[in-house]
């Protein structure tokens, strides 16, 4: 009598573990849309604010962010002796810059803060200035504080391609403090308001 000959279970299992391994190597290898793209530096950002104002009220240490918005970059910074200098070994507050596809744009958020901008080109005029002399870094334009207060500000991730409000993840920051991601289709009030949206 002749035996049959087949694959054992561990030989059809060592198959299909093969098989999916190779399949998750080509999905992640797949490109990521512009839009999917926007939402995940959103919600990184959005996170590590979070983050920030926790550690700045744990720690008692006063933090602040520096918007770049030509070298598509943000750096944390903290007030020390020395005054506003970047966060230094950390490695969830790192200055970071976001891929060239992607852009963001800034502001303040309230009527005593971001109404003057003749304020804040004069106060870059002057920093520009001194900066050669001093080497000193610009201070932030929003201040995460040990108190828990927060500079009210909105933030826009926008896919360059696009460039449509539908497709633009943001953060705000109201006047009380609170953060929130709005996606594409939430509604944004301004960020002054005083009634959190």
């Amino acid at each position: 009598m002749q035996r049959q000959r087949g694959f054992t279970l561990l030989e059809v299992l060592l198959v299909v573990v093969l098989m999916s391994l190779s399949a998750l190597a080509v999905v992640q290898t797949l490109p990521q849309s512009n839009d999917d793209q926007a939402k995940e530096e959103a919600s990184r950002f959005f996170q590590r604010l979070q983050l920030l104002s926790d550690d700045a009220i744990l720690n008692g240490q006063d933090y602040g962010l520096r918007f770049d918005e030509k070298k598509l970059t943000y750096t944390y910074m903290q007030l020390g002796e020395e005054g506003w200098q970047k966060v230094q070994d950390s490695k969830y507050f790192t200055e970071t810059t976001l891929p060239e596809d992607l852009t963001f744009s800034f502001e303040l958020g309230s009527e005593a803060w971001g109404d003057d901008d003749r304020l804040f080109k004069q106060e870059d005029f002057y920093e520009d200035r001194f900066e050669d002399a001093d080497k000193k870094p610009k201070p932030p334009q929003v201040y995460v504080l040990s108190s828990g207060e927060v500079t009210p500000f909105l933030l826009l991730f926008t896919s360059q391609p696009n460039q449509k409000p539908e497709q633009t993840w943001r953060v705000k920051v109201s006047e009380e403090g609170v953060a929130q991601l709005l996606s594409p289709g939430m509604s944004n009030e301004g960020v002054g308001d005083n009634e959190p949206s």
